[in-house]
């Protein structure tokens, strides 16, 4: 061999080299991750409403993608990240507030099904012990490897709700998608041929799995996809429905409801089944339902799986009214942050917000920020109660009474029974910490 391909074949393989060390599976080359993992997960940008997702070497700004760092970003609390844009007096500082960060966990089970119809069961947990790979969809970096249970249940940490992950399990993958904090994910069966897994969506955007409440119907989708490696031969299923759970409307069995049949499909095919559920009375403040999935093909080929529901037994409304368009957020406990811009109405005269969630007897955080030297605001807020809006009786030192909370630190403690009125000023952000008792 000629020296000079020598050369050329070692810088070859030491470029090849380079690559699989430092390309993340967005395809982005970085030495350094751009974001520390204490930024990864959804964020919500204040004064836009905007999305911002952090991934170890990206970032989404709503649909669009980008590489490019953040200067000046200090992440003040697990809740907050306050961005700084530009240098002295033309400098503008706006907050990020936590919507869906890596603070949750998920559960599963998993099992083996040699796929034998023998006159003993074959299908089994998996071992105690043995190893399964959970990864982030979003987030190739974002990996953990926890151990089987003595039942075979599985338990994740450190989780995005929301998210989709890729759970791996000698050589099997599913692809699971946790709607809630404790969420339970179902069943992994791992299995040769046909293989089945369910999982549960809402039917609209309007609907959502957080803030489900008992006494309220929602339309939601029982997605069956088929996630082997052969066709799927004339399915049907049964649901068994957990007490405090009905199903009063089943588009795929009107007559059934609770049970259907489903066509043949195809590797890597979905069938969709669109019911309607209602929820009972609960005694907690939430609880989860398990809605128990059977599934059997034409050969005999056997499944059980289960889809969760969480449902909270009670819901609370922060009234917000301002004289001028302002931007907040309400931060629920163990939850998902909803970001609000008042609006003008024309039979009132002010800007209102109206955001409806969970009621826990926990401690809520309401922030106000995002305001320019053209749009500070007088505003005030209550709990399930129209607040005061004579914004025009108070100068602005008579709203001083809450400062200075300027931070998660210094947040004002409201009660829920308290009625708030104050000032949001240029660059500032107003922290409460509102709480609730029996």
């Amino acid at each position: 061999m000629k020296k000079p391909e020598l050369v050329v074949k070692v810088l070859l393989i030491l470029i090849i080299a380079f690559i699989f060390v430092t390309c993340d599976f967005n395809g982005a080359l970085h030495e350094v991750p751009l974001f520390n993992e204490e930024y990864w997960g959804e964020w919500i940008r204040m004064d836009t409403g905007e999305a911002w997702y952090f991934a170890s070497n990206y970032r989404m700004v709503g649909n669009h993608y980008s590489t490019d760092p953040v200067d000046n970003m200090v992440r003040q609390s697990e809740n907050v990240i306050k961005v700084t844009e530009g240098k002295g007096v033309s400098a503008k500082e706006y907050f990020l507030y936590a919507s869906r960060i890596r603070n949750s966990s998920f559960e599963a089970s998993a099992v083996m099904d040699d796929g034998s119809r023998s006159l003993f069961p074959r299908v089994v947990n998996v071992p105690k012990g043995m190893e399964v790979v959970v990864q982030a969809i979003k987030n190739g970096v974002d990996k953990q490897i926890i151990e089987a249970g003595d039942n075979g249940e599985l338990t994740a940490q450190n989780i995005i709700a929301g998210d989709d992950y890729k759970v791996t399990i000698e050589g099997y993958e599913f692809t699971v998608t946790p709607n809630t904090d404790g969420d339970n994910v179902g069943t992994l069966t791992l299995t040769e041929g046909v293989n089945i897994k369910t999982a549960l969506v809402p039917q609209s955007s309007s609907t959502d799995l957080m803030r489900l409440f008992s006494g309220e119907s929602y339309d939601l989708t029982i997605k069956f996809t088929n996630i082997g490696e052969a066709v799927s031969k004339a399915m049907e299923y049964r649901l068994t429905l957990p007490p405090g759970i009905v199903i009063t409307k089943n588009e795929n069995s009107p007559t059934r409801l609770t049970a259907g049949d489903l066509q043949s499909f195809m590797p890597g095919q979905t069938r969709d089944v669109r019911v309607t559920i209602q929820c009972g009375s609960i005694t907690d403040d939430f609880e989860f339902k398990d809605i128990t999935i059977d599934t059997d093909d034409l050969d005999d080929k056997k499944w059980n799986d289960s889809v969760s529901l969480k449902v909270n037994k009670e819901k609370v409304t922060f009234n917000i009214r301002s004289n001028l368009a302002i931007n907040g957020v309400v931060i629920v406990p163990n939850g998902k942050t909803y970001h609000f811009k008042t609006s003008f109405g024309w039979g009132s005269g002010v800007y209102s917000a109206d955001v409806t969630v969970p009621k826990y007897l926990k401690d809520y955080l309401v922030v106000f920020s995002g305001a320019s030297a053209d749009t500070e605001a007088k505003y005030s807020f209550a709990v399930d109660k129209v607040p005061a809006t004579d914004f025009d009786s108070y100068g602005l030192k008579d709203l001083r009474k809450y400062w200075p909370n300027d931070t998660e630190v210094l947040a004002s403690a409201i009660n829920y029974d308290q009625e708030v009125m104050a000032y949001l000023a240029i660059n500032e952000a107003n922290y409460y910490k509102v709480g609730f008792t029996k």
